[in-house]
């Protein structure tokens, strides 16, 4: 996995802000509770000094440590039950004063020696979500919600079934690919005409790769490429489309929709292919959203570019009748 070390930051910069309130907070309780059971601060500077006090003694009179250490034992816990009900019987609650840290594996630091801690990558993961969903509707759209009954299932006679059987298969491969993603994925090429599925297939993968704590980096063709421009060309948001760029190259999954609705340029294609190449050469996984059937790619971009397309990715195929427009007349 590749983190962001944007997200990343921005997580561990959330996560100390959190430890330092609550640091904050347990430091409001005691000073609230030592002025109310002046006992209470006796018992805890008592405890605090107690064992060095002493083991100390004992060493400096030549006494078995072990049993200045049976007595020291004896000695806290009776401070420690005393503490206790003090705080029950004033209401506070018997750990009212006990500073705890919201992950005890690794203590709110977000580590485990030098590995990520759980409770970070959760954190990471749900970040991930979250922007993801700025630029998705990754809510309303999920596997669980794809219909499979908007699609006919009269045989097509030249592929040899029909359009319902083949959009079980396409979901199969997308529901299996999103639950076991890796950085090993493979490439995925979705193909078809408009309205049959892909964006709201490729979105659901979006959604359960990003909770699984991958980045993952959504966009059009037309929003790629105008990135892209505006760093090439020093454009007013030349700093932003930058930051978008890094994302695209460097993001665990890149999915780009509906490649071949922008305008082809000698820019675009150049663009398009240094992209491909560099996460083909890193091994970093790609979605392709695309009406036009891979016999139109050597046309529109360059038959470098139709090599990789149609060699480096898994292809599946979109037919039918437009889903959105049926969804449509249902609801008029």
């Amino acid at each position: 996995m590749h983190y962001n070390r944007e997200i990343l930051s921005s997580v561990l910069r959330d996560m100390e802000r959190e430890h330092t309130a609550r640091t904050e907070l347990f430091a409001q309780r005691r000073e609230e509770v030592y002025a109310r059971l002046p006992r209470v601060r006796e018992i805890d500077r008592e405890l605090s000094g107690t064992a060095a006090a002493v083991l100390h003694a004992a060493l400096a009179a030549g006494d078995d440590p072990a049993d200045a250490i049976e007595q020291l034992k004896t000695r806290n816990l009776a401070l420690q039950a005393e503490r206790r009900a003090l705080l029950e019987q004033n209401g506070f609650g018997a750990n009212y004063l006990d500073e705890t840290p919201l992950c005890e594996t690794c203590g709110d630091s977000g580590y485990v020696g030098t590995e990520p801690c759980d409770c970070l990558k959760k954190r990471y993961a749900a970040r991930l979500t979250e922007e993801l969903s700025t630029t998705l509707p990754i809510t309303d759209q999920n596997f669980e919600r794809f219909r499979l009954d908007y699609y006919s299932d009269v045989p097509d006679g030249r592929l040899g079934m029909s359009a319902r059987e083949n959009m079980e298969y396409n979901l199969s491969i997308c529901r299996a690919y999103a639950d076991k993603f890796s950085v090993h994925s493979p490439n995925l090429l979705l193909y078809g005409s408009t309205g049959l599925g892909k964006t709201f297939l490729s979105s659901c993968i979006a959604k359960v790769v990003s909770e699984h704590g991958f980045s993952v980096a959504y966009d059009t063709s037309i929003r790629i490429f105008s990135s892209y421009e505006s760093v090439k060309f020093g454009a007013a948001d030349a700093s932003e489309a930058a930051r978008r760029v890094r994302k695209y190259e460097q993001c665990d999954l890149l999915i780009i929709d509906d490649l071949g609705t922008e305008m082809a340029t000698a820019f675009t294609v150049s663009a398009l292919y240094g992209l491909l190449a560099d996460r083909l050469m890193r091994r970093r996984p790609m979605i392709v959203n695309t009406n036009l059937l891979p016999a139109e790619f050597e046309k529109r971009y360059s038959p470098a570019i139709a090599s990789r397309l149609t060699g480096e990715f898994e292809q599946l195929r979109f037919f039918g009748d437009d889903i959105r427009a049926k969804k449509r007349r249902r609801t008029l």
